[in-house]
C-alpha cells in the first residue's frame, strides 16, 4: 500500500497536467478560432463576395453557344402565286429533310442603369457582412467573458465553502473532547454537526453549479465538452478589478448601428434601381454559326455553310400594367420604414449604455461595500471562534459569526460576478468590447 500511494500521487499530477489551464484571454482567443458561430460569420462573409461576382457578371460579356437537329418529317408546303413559274398557283416545299444548325453569340450590355445600380449594392452588402462578421465576433467574446466569470464566481464559492466546512472539521474533535469531560453539552455537538451537514450539502450544490458552469464555457468557447479545462485567472477584487477604457459613448462605434445604417443605404439603391426600369436598355451582340443540310442524313454533313451577323439590341420598357410603379411606391414605402427602425434603434443603443454605465457605478459601489464588509466578517468570526475555544463566548455566538461570514462571503462573490458583467456590458453598449479585452 506504502509502494501504491506515490504512484497514485504521480498519476494525479500527469492528469493535472493533462488538464487546459486557460486564461480569460486564452479562452476567448480559443473561441473565435472554433466558435462555430464565427465560422457561419465568416462563411457568410465568402458568399457576399461571390454575390458581389455574380452581380458584377451581368455587365461582362454573355457568351452562349446553341445547336440544334430538325429532321422534316414532312415539310411545310409553300405556295407560289400564279404567274411566277405557271400560270396557275404552284404548290412547292423548300428545305431539306435534315438540317443541322451550330451557333455562338456574344452579347455586351452597353446600357442599362438599373443594372448598374445592382452593381452598386455590393458595396453595402459587403459591408454588412463584414459588420455581421464583428458582431458574432463581439457576441462570441461577450459569451466566453461572461461565462467565464460565473465560473469564476462558483469555483469561488466552493473554495469559500470548503475552507468554511475545514473549519467546522477542525472545531468537532475538540467538541468531543470537551463533551467527554463534561465541559459542553451534547446539544452544542449536534449543533455544530447540523451546521456541518448543511455545509456540505452547499458544496455539493456549490460543486454541481461549478461544473455546469465550466460546461457552459467550454461550450461558448467551441470547445468539446468532454476534454478538461482549468480556470487559470482568479477572481479580481476590489482593487485590482479591471477597469473600462475611456473611450466615449458614439454611435458610430456601435456595431448596430453601423449594421442599419448599410441597410438604409441598401434600401435606397433598391429604390434607385426600382425607378432606373424605366429606362432603355442597349446591347450589342454578334453571332456566328455553320447549318448543314440534306435529303439524306449521312451526307447532309458534308457541306457546311456558314453565317454571321452582329447587331445592336435597344429594349424601351412603355407600359407594365403599373407593375413598376407598384414596386417602386413599396421600396419607398420600405425605406421609409427602415428609417424610422434606424431611429427607434439609434434610441436604444443610447438607453443600453446609459443603463450599463448606471449598473457599473451601483455594482462599484456595492463591491468595496461588500468587500469591507466581507474583511469584518471575517475578524468577527475569527475572533469569536477564538474565544469559543477559550470558552469565552457560545456557541450560538459561534454560529451567528458564521452565519453572518456565510452571508458577506455570498455578497462579495455575487458582486464581482455583477461587477464583471456590468464592465462587459458597458464595453459592449460602446461598441468597445472587442478592443477591451485586448488589453486583458
Amino acid at each position: 500500500m506504502k509502494r501504491l500511494l506515490p504512484l497514485a500521487a504521480l498519476l494525479a499530477i500527469t492528469h493535472a497536467n493533462a488538464q487546459q489551464a486557460f486564461t480569460l484571454r486564452q479562452a476567448i482567443d480559443h473561441a473565435r478560432a472554433h466558435s462555430p458561430a464565427m465560422a457561419i460569420a465568416a462563411n457568410e462573409q465568402q458568399r457576399a463576395d461571390a454575390q458581389a461576382n455574380e452581380a458584377v457578371s451581368g455587365y461582362l460579356p454573355q457568351v452562349n453557344g446553341s445547336g440544334q437537329f430538325d429532321d422534316n418529317i414532312k415539310r411545310q408546303t409553300t405556295i407560289l402565286p400564279a404567274g411566277i413559274f405557271s400560270d396557275q398557283p404552284l404548290p412547292v416545299q423548300f428545305g431539306t429533310q435534315f438540317i443541322t444548325t451550330l451557333n455562338v453569340q456574344v452579347e455586351q450590355t452597353l446600357i442599362d442603369v438599373a443594372q448598374l445600380n445592382g452593381i452598386q449594392a455590393n458595396r453595402p452588402n459587403l459591408a454588412m457582412a463584414s459588420i455581421r462578421l464583428a458582431q458574432a465576433e463581439e457576441q462570441v467574446v461577450y459569451d466566453v467573458a461572461r461565462a467565464y466569470a460565473q465560473a469564476q464566481t462558483h469555483r469561488e464559492q466552493v473554495r469559500l465553502l470548503q475552507e468554511n466546512l475545514a473549519q467546522y472539521e477542525q472545531l468537532a474533535p475538540i467538541l468531543q473532547l470537551r463533551l467527554a469531560k463534561g465541559v459542553v453539552q451534547q446539544l452544542e455537538l449536534d449543533r455544530v454537526e447540523i451546521t456541518r451537514r448543511n455545509l456540505t450539502s452547499q458544496l455539493r450544490v456549490a460543486q454541481a453549479n461549478f461544473e455546469v458552469a465550466v460546461d457552459q464555457l467550454k461550450r461558448a468557447m467551441g470547445m468539446p465538452l468532454n476534454e478538461q479545462l482549468v480556470l487559470a485567472d482568479e477572481p479580481r477584487t476590489s482593487t485590482d478589478a479591471p477597469s473600462t477604457t475611456d473611450t466615449p459613448f458614439t454611435l458610430d462605434k456601435v456595431l448596430g448601428h453601423q449594421l442599419n445604417a448599410q441597410t438604409e443605404l441598401l434600401y435606397g439603391i433598391d429604390l434607385k434601381r426600382k425607378r432606373n426600369a424605366f429606362l432603355p436598355t442597349l446591347s450589342a451582340y454578334g453571332r456566328y454559326g455553320a447549318m448543314a443540310q440534306g435529303n439524306d442524313l449521312a451526307g447532309s454533313y458534308d457541306n457546311w455553310f456558314d453565317y454571321a451577323a452582329i447587331g445592336l439590341r435597344l429594349n424601351v420598357p412603355l407600359f407594365s400594367g403599373l407593375r413598376r410603379t407598384s414596386q417602386i411606391r413599396q421600396s419607398g414605402i420600405a425605406l421609409l420604414n427602415v428609417r424610422e427602425q434606424q431611429r427607434d434603434a439609434d434610441l436604444g443603443f443610447e438607453l443600453n449604455h446609459r443603463s450599463a454605465n448606471t449598473r457599473l457605478l451601483a455594482t462599484d459601489a456595492t463591491l468595496q461595500s461588500d468587500a469591507d464588509n466581507l474583511q469584518l466578517a471575517e475578524q468577527v468570526f475569527a475572533n469569536t471562534n477564538l474565544q469559543y475555544q477559550q470558552g469565552l463566548a457560545s456557541l450560538s455566538d459561534l454560529l451567528n459569526a458564521d452565519y453572518q461570514l456565510k452571508e458577506a462571503r455570498n455578497n462579495w462573490t455575487t458582486s464581482l460576478l455583477n461587477r464583471s458583467i456590468a464592465v462587459i456590458d458597458l464595453e459592449r453598449s460602446k461598441g468597445t468590447l472587442l478592443n477591451y479585452v485586448n488589453t486583458l
